[in-house]
């Protein structure tokens, strides 16, 4: 006879191998009374399950539970007239005895409620008897899980006490001892977010459930752990490079700034002997700066500065010493973490007029160190060279030509070793480049490394030779080897790293395996973005976080306030990605882009997450997907930073963090939308329908985009193939978006004929979606049309209908604040042309007002020269010189809008007046470049007044200037300015 009855988790009576299920769950429930109490007497049986009956069914229903149990399992009970026992029977808990080796798994049947099964009987008695068994059965389990911790203690195994110690808080929440125990692992372990967390958590689970706070003790404790962080012991040991550890730091110690190239091969030591050398700088003597590379997502220009230029904004910050407004906006055009939070509008104009080139960029970043220098030594350090994009390469040369003043630290691969060298040699940085290559350890400092960290029995079985060939002297193939060695004498250890870290992943539970595989497929990730792509809850990421962490394959860092998880080596990310099944793999990386995609909001400038996006797009095989990626990223960027005056709403202007546009980026994102589009041209993951849609979008965009760069043959090809797929298929937003394109190139090439037909065409459209705001904003291009025919009566009417367009789809709760500020700017040109300037200065005061109100970067910087232009026809030499130099502050630190060349016309002649000279050519300058993009009329006549206007003062001749500025604006249909113009300079018809 053979009796099996399990204790933990639901109810489970085995009989003879064979399950046994009672009718009668009471009978079940008196089994289970029988056998944890070692048998029962019937007056006990009695009063616990049927207090409620007489002495008589009290008797009787006993008799026939007993009767029902004996019929099923003939044979396990004992009864007499007194009392009633059950024969000897085994149990879940008498097989956890192994739980109390730490070598042994932890069975996952712990953590089940004891005699879940029993609760559904509600008498009093029996579930304060119920109560207490549990309570036993459990501090039998805890009993068990503590005599682990005390042997992963005795064997100084921290993986397995980490592992003890959370199962000892899994299993009794309240445990303070455990608590403080597990902090301080994680504390000495390196992992100090993690010891945070876990105080946290439990500081919160006690107020939560008992309203208390923790102990004094375990306040103290705490606060100690984290005040003498810096004392902590268990950090990795720095093995060897005696040697180099000492030529580098004399360097170091000198006053002249050091310039270091470090290389060797992959796993030879070189990021460890970098962390090592800045450890041994005394405290607090120097600010670190560090670039990252990456292998995934950084195919994007100056990408991996952007670690850096981030650390840097934030250092600026922190010491006061924030840079001015332009330099600040354009090294964050290049990396949106150097401000915090701040939206730029990086547009085309000023594309055409700022030098974004790695030398002008590294003499910005030259000069931001420099200041830094001046408190304190800067070391900045770039690891993994070999993975930087060629643009950060150019940046590193141009920034070492600079000589800045801090100390540089490079590294990189053998393969790269020569070309780096060159490079560094040619940029000429006015300092001795000391260069370490990292070779293999010596045999001697392999037989050194084993004897201290193995049993001499296990390197007498192995011989020392044994070590020398197999790790080849490569310290990460050495330490693996050791560690495997160290856990299991008997490992085969002749297959290379990537058996090695195979074999430890076997080690693994299958949800830490999850985890570990989807840290190799995002190339390192935050704790929420990898719980996502597992679908593992968080808690259980954290655990399996830890015990990664704890064997030594992830470390933790800090990125952006939030803990990072990566692996410790890019060879062990490798072998473990390697090892993922294609298929696996191909949904991990559809699983990474959704879980990014929640995150991404194409408003907000991030190159690195639209990289990441794009790269896990293409592993995944979501081709589509990728297209549609680049396309809302298109939508933003071409809208916000290539139209004069974006139609969006108020919600979308004001949710923009940092926009950016380079010409030479959103040609390569443009080009590569298209070619996407070629490749899925007859994709069974696409519809007819769907592949129109896409078709036409990519090439409404990229007509857009041409039309602002003033390339209109290229342009009208995109357009009209748009238009013609949008009016076979019925996609009227598209062809709505296509017809603002063409209007906005009829304004610009001043065919106001074709602005009127093309505006009429997009009224009708527009009111047949509906589309309100195109509506108006169709109202206004007609306007335009008929300013630009010189008809300003009538302009005037329809620009003040346009208003109230844009006025009443306020009240409805739709505020486009630009669309009906530019129109009321239109009104203001109408006014200035036709000589009421009172008028004409009440709308631009108004416009620029309300932009200022807002925070309106759009349209700021043309409305403020509108406003500077009005005071110039009024001779309000201060109102000039204060709205003009508003709009070149506002435009040259990316808060301005586009505005075309009439700004720095204008600022031409503002310089030019009060004296600076020079100014005033550089601003000529500046025009000149803006009108090789778009030469309006207006624009050509302003820049001739402003060189005019300089070439007089300079004592220069002008008079053919002023001739060309007045003839301009009199066939423009500005003839009050043209006579003034004649009058002020001397020139005749």
């Amino acid at each position: 006879m053979k009796l099996k009855i399990s204790l933990l988790g639901n109810s489970l009576i085995e009989y003879e191998g064979e399950k046994v299920t009672f009718k009668l769950h009471k009978a079940e429930a008196l089994l289970y009374y029988i056998a944890l109490n070692g048998g029962a007497s019937r007056d006990e049986l009695k009063a616990l399950f049927w207090y409620d009956k007489n002495e008589a069914q009290a008797s009787a229903n006993l008799r026939n539970a007993l009767y029902l149990i004996n019929s099923m399992m003939p044979g396990v009970l004992t009864a007499d007239r007194r009392t009633v026992t059950l024969a000897p029977f085994d149990s879940d808990m008498k097989h956890l005895s192994s739980t109390a080796d730490p070598n042994a798994a932890i069975p996952a049947a712990i953590y089940q409620t004891p005699l879940k099964g029993l609760s559904s009987l509600n008498y009093p008695a029996f579930n304060e008897w119920l109560d207490s068994a549990r309570e036993k059965i459990r501090g039998d389990v805890i009993d068990l899980i503590k005599q682990r911790v005390e042997a992963a203690y005795d064997r100084q195994d921290n993986e397995a006490l980490g592992e003890s110690l959370a199962a000892a808080i899994r299993l009794d929440p309240f445990d303070e001892d455990s608590v403080l125990e597990l902090m301080e692992l994680y504390s000495n372990t390196g992992q100090n977010s993690r010891a945070v967390e876990l105080f946290q958590n439990y500081s919160s689970m006690l107020n939560t459930k008992l309203s208390i706070a923790p102990s004094e003790r375990a306040k103290k404790y705490y606060a100690k752990i984290f005040r003498h962080n810096d004392l902590k012991k268990g950090q990795p040991k720095f093995w060897c490079r005696e040697r180099e550890m000492a030529a580098l730091s004399e360097k170091l110690a000198e006053e002249a700034r050091c310039l270091f190239f470090i290389h060797g091969e992959a796993g030879i030591g070189k990021t460890s002997l970098i962390n090592e050398l800045l450890a041994a700088m005394p405290e607090g003597s120097a600010s670190v700066l560090s670039a990252k590379a990456t292998v995934i997502g950084g195919s994007y220009a100056y990408s991996s500065w952007n670690n850096i230029l981030r650390e840097l904004g934030a250092l600026l910050e922190r010491t006061g010493n924030a840079p001015d407004k332009k330099t600040a906006s354009i090294l964050a055009s290049i990396s949106p973490g150097f401000t915090k939070n701040e939206g730029l509008s990086f547009n085309a104009d000023l594309s055409s007029v700022t030098e974004i080139n790695p030398v002008a960029l590294a003499s910005m970043i030259a000069e931001l160190i420099a200041v830094l220098a001046k408190r304190r030594r800067v070391v900045m350090v770039f690891e993994d060279i070999h993975w930087f994009d060629s643009r950060s390469i150019e940046l590193l040369c141009a920034f070492l030509s600079c000589a800045p003043q801090a100390d540089i630290i490079i590294s990189g691969r053998p393969e790269a070793a020569r070309m780096t060298m060159a490079m560094l040699r040619q940029a000429k940085c006015g300092r001795a480049i000391t260069e370490v290559e990292l070779n293999p350890f010596r045999d001697d400092e392999i037989i050194y490394i084993c004897r201290s960290l193995l049993p001499e029995s296990t390197i007498k079985e192995r011989g020392l030779s044994y070590f020398v060939r197999e790790s080849e002297g490569v310290p990460l193939m050495l330490f693996e080897i050791l560690r495997a060695l160290k856990e299991n004498p008997d490992s085969d250890c002749a297959n290379g790293l990537g058996a090695l870290i195979i074999e430890r992943m076997g080690e693994l539970s299958e949800r830490e395996r999850d985890v570990s595989n989807a840290i190799a497929v995002c190339s390192g990730g935050p704790a929420e973005i990898i719980s996502e792509i597992t679908e593992i809850p968080i808690g259980d990421t954290l655990a399996s976080a830890e015990r990664l962490i704890a064997m030594g394959l992830v470390r933790e860092r800090e990125e952006a306030g939030n803990a990072f998880w990566e692996f410790t080596h890019l060879k062990l990310r490798e072998c473990v990605y390697d090892a993922i099944p294609a298929a696996r793999r191909k949904e991990l990386h559809r699983r990474a882009a959704a879980a990014l995609d929640k995150r991404y909001l194409p408003q907000h400038w991030d190159p690195a997450l639209s990289a990441m996006l794009s790269h896990h797009y293409a592993k995944a095989g979501e081709r589509v997907l990728e297209l549609k990626q680049y396309l809302r990223e298109l939508i933003f960027d071409i809208t916000l930073n290539h139209d004069l005056f974006p139609t969006l709403s108020d919600r979308l202007f004001l949710s923009c963090s940092m926009p950016f546009s380079s010409r030479e980026e959103t040609d390569k994102k443009v080009e590569h939308a298209v070619s996407i589009l070629d490749e899925l041209r007859g994709s069974p993951a696409l519809s007819k329908r769907e592949y129109a849609q896409l078709e036409a979008s990519c090439f409404e965009l990229a007509g857009g985009y041409r039309i602002s760069w003033g390339e209109y043959t290229g342009a009208k090809l995109y357009t009209d193939e748009a238009i013609h797929i949008s009016k076979m298929h019925g996609f009227t937003e598209t062809h709505i978006h296509c017809l603002k394109h063409y209007a906005y190139m009829y304004l610009q090439t001043e065919e106001p004929e074709k602005l009127i037909s093309v505006a009429r065409e997009l009224l009708r459209l527009a009111k047949a979606a509906p589309a309100p705001h195109y509506f108006a904003t169709a109202v206004r291009f007609i306007g335009m049309g008929y300013m630009m025919k010189q008809d300003y009566a009538r302009a005037e009417k329809i620009f003040l209908y346009a208003v109230r367009l844009f006025e009443r789809m306020t009240l409805t709760g739709r505020r486009y604040t630009l669309g009906m500020l530019v129109a009321k700017c239109y009104l203001g040109e109408i006014y200035e042309r036709t000589g009421d300037l009172e008028r004409a200065a009440e709308q631009l005061s108004e416009c620029t007002g309300k932009c200022e109100e807002m925070n309106l970067y759009w349209g700021r910087s043309y409305f403020h020269t509108g406003a500077a232009n009005v005071a110039l026809d009024a001779g309000d030499m201060k109102g000039l010189f204060s709205h003009i130099d508003r709009a070149a502050a506002l435009f040259e630190s990316c808060r301005g809008g586009r505005c075309g060349s009439i700004l720095y016309s204008t600022k031409a002649i503002a310089d030019a007046e009060r004296g600076d000279l020079e100014g005033a050519r550089k601003a000529l300058e500046n025009s000149e470049l803006l009108l090789r993009l778009i030469a309006k009329h207006d624009w050509v006549a302003a820049h001739h007044l402003a060189k005019a206007w300089l070439a007089r003062l300079s004592g220069e001749d002008f008079r053919a200037d002023a001739e060309r500025a007045a003839s301009e604006y009199e066939e423009n249909g500005f003839p009050l300015r043209a006579a003034w113009i004649r009058e002020k300079f001397g020139v005749t018809e």
